[in-house]
């Protein structure tokens, strides 16, 4: 079995947290395109409220690591852009009214998953 050296890792992990917002933000789309026209807005703003503290957190890690010179911190938001797409998109999915069903979260969990290991497959094995 071959060695997986920190890059490929850190390149996997991104591809999985990019494919999970990806299928959350389509999950999100769908579910506010099927709420009263008048809901759009406060879902926009719902969905941008959970995403503008990981941006600061991204921007805050830029500036820590320039600051202090940490030559590791392209790893650092290699994850946590797609991780803080991610988590913001999938905490504005669950308040939406009504909320995804646990089912519908495993399955995108289990797709997203699936899928990102078809392109960490082809991207790095293949």
């Amino acid at each position: 079995m071959a060695e997986l050296s920190p890059i490929a890792l850190i390149e996997a992990l991104a591809t999985a947290l990019w494919v999970y917002a990806a299928l959350a933000f389509a999950h999100w789309l769908i579910r506010t395109a099927r709420l009263d026209r008048r809901q759009h807005i406060p879902a926009l703003t719902d969905l941008l409220g959970h995403l503008v503290p990981a941006m600061i957190l991204l921007v805050l890690t830029v500036l820590i690591g320039a600051l202090v010179g940490l030559p590791s911190v392209v790893a650092f938001i290699a994850l946590l852009f797609p991780a803080g797409l991610a988590y913001g998109t999938h905490m504005a999915l669950h308040e939406l009214d009504p909320p995804p069903t646990p089912p519908q979260t495993i399955a995108r969990t289990a797709a997203a998953l699936l899928l990102a290991a078809l392109i960490i497959a082809q991207r790095q094995i293949l």
